[in-house]
């Protein structure tokens, strides 16, 4: 008797839960970890079945972290075919005890992890400098990697990053933030031998972000060159910096430098790029949006080029409203018509979506942010008000701006194209 009891029991235990009731749960959950790991507790089945979202994901930076994962990888084998999404940093940059031990990338623990994940599809490096070829051996292994983002990354040489890239045959989407090769050969030649270099098999990106490349002008040469096919390529954004107020230029034409824009003009760079289905232009630094004013950038950016497969274009940008005049200075601005002429023009047939995200920055609303706030509200610092007139008791709030732009692009308004949406880290 107990023994039917306990076998009873235990067939409960294992009933199976039905499939369709899994894909819905695992709709709500997939993204929670803390949940993930609580549906493990109640259920034996639900370990199973979470793992491979448990360790999907895997962050190092230091070769410490990496002898924990390898034990519990030679345990459990098969949890390393879970990993596909692999984020790696420096986190040892600068500090006193560990200056003597060898790179991230060389320590045996490091090499003997990262060679245990076969499935890796997105790595994220940031902050790394590779002067040897064993670091780009150990990277080269992840042969299935579709996504590839880096920040702050520098080479020794071109041929490192050609070698590295080579070795990335399924590469779709690529996002480069201030990458650098520091090399000895004269940056004239970076260029050359970035753009003339043939690949095996080009890299036909879907998705490509660019991040001002000031100080390394050669990765447009990389980018155009043999190595890549960008005729597939269906979202584009581009990361810039119109202007530069912490450093005020000795000429007047410095103070719109804009190094990505004038290539994309000079180039018509952008005309190849026919499947394009999505264009998002965003500041350099999220803290410190474009100016609405240099609008215009985006209008030289896209005048006489057609996009027949454009769909929807994304702008970040910002107001500052310190007096009352400025809202109907930027009412008055010739951008608004002319943008709105240009993408309800034949060129742009397939366009249905212009969002603009919005960040609105005024000396005033900071005041008020702080005037329930004793301890807080010393800090701010208060600048004397000009203008013509007194500022109003109820300033222009982002819905005030949103039915302003209306009002100056009415084409794209009237075909529900224009959206206009208050940026993640605007203060209204």
């Amino acid at each position: 008797m107990f023994g039917f009891q306990a076998t009873g029991m235990k067939n409960r235990l294992i009933t199976p839960i039905p499939p369709e009731l899994v894909l819905e749960i695992l709709t709500y959950i997939s993204g929670c970890r803390d949940v993930l790991r609580a549906c493990c507790l109640v259920c034996r089945a639900w370990c199973r079945l979470a793992q491979p979202f448990l360790f999907s994901k895997l962050s190092l930076s230091l070769e410490a972290h990496c002898h924990r994962w390898n034990r519990k990888f030679t345990t459990y084998p098969h949890l390393a075919q879970y990993v596909t999404r692999l984020k790696l940093w420096r986190g040892n940059r600068g500090r006193a005890d560990v200056v003597e031990q060898p790179p991230f990338l060389e320590g045996p623990a490091t090499v003997e992890l990262l060679r245990r994940l076969p499935n890796i599809k997105y790595l994220k490096m940031s902050d790394f400098f590779l002067p040897s070829e064993r670091e780009i051996e150990v990277l080269c292994h992840f042969t299935r990697l579709e996504w590839l983002e880096m920040h702050e990354v520098m080479f020794n040489a071109a041929a490192d990053l050609l070698n590295l890239m080579s070795q990335l045959v399924n590469l779709k989407v690529l996002r480069i933030v201030d990458m650098e090769i520091r090399s000895h050969t004269s940056e004239d030649l970076i260029g050359p031998t970035l753009h003339d270099f043939v690949d095996v098999v080009p890299k036909r990106l879907r998705n490509l972000k660019l991040h001002d490349p000031t100080t390394s002008l050669y990765i447009f040469s990389w980018l155009s060159g043999g190595a890549f096919d960008l005729s597939d390529l269906t979202d584009l954004t581009l990361s810039w910096e119109s202007f530069r107020k912490n450093h005020p230029p000795s000429d007047e034409r410095e103070l719109y430098a804009n190094h990505m824009l004038e290539h994309f003009i000079s180039t018509r760079a952008l005309s190849s790029f026919m499947a394009l289905e999505t264009l998002n232009v965003d500041p350099i630094n999220r803290f410190n949006q474009n100016d609405a004013r240099r609008l215009v950038d985006i209008e030289r950016l896209l005048h006489h080029l057609t996009f027949p497969c454009l769909r929807k274009i994304c702008v970040t940008m910002r107001f500052t409203l310190n007096t009352v005049d400025d809202l109907p200075s930027y009412k008055k601005l010739p951008v608004w018509t002319n943008l709105d002429g240009l993408l309800a023009s034949t060129n742009f047939p397939s366009l249905r979506q212009l969002l603009l995200l919005i960040e609105v920055k005024s000396i005033h609303w900071d005041a008020h942010r702080f005037e329930d706030s004793d301890d807080e509200a010393p800090s701010v610092d208060i600048l004397p008000l000009v203008a013509r007139g007194p500022w109003p008791e109820h300033p222009p709030t982002v819905d005030d701006i949103a039915a302003m732009i209306a009002e100056q692009m009415p084409t794209l308004a009237s075909r529900g194209c224009l959206t206009i949406h208050r940026s993640m880290i605007s203060r209204l």
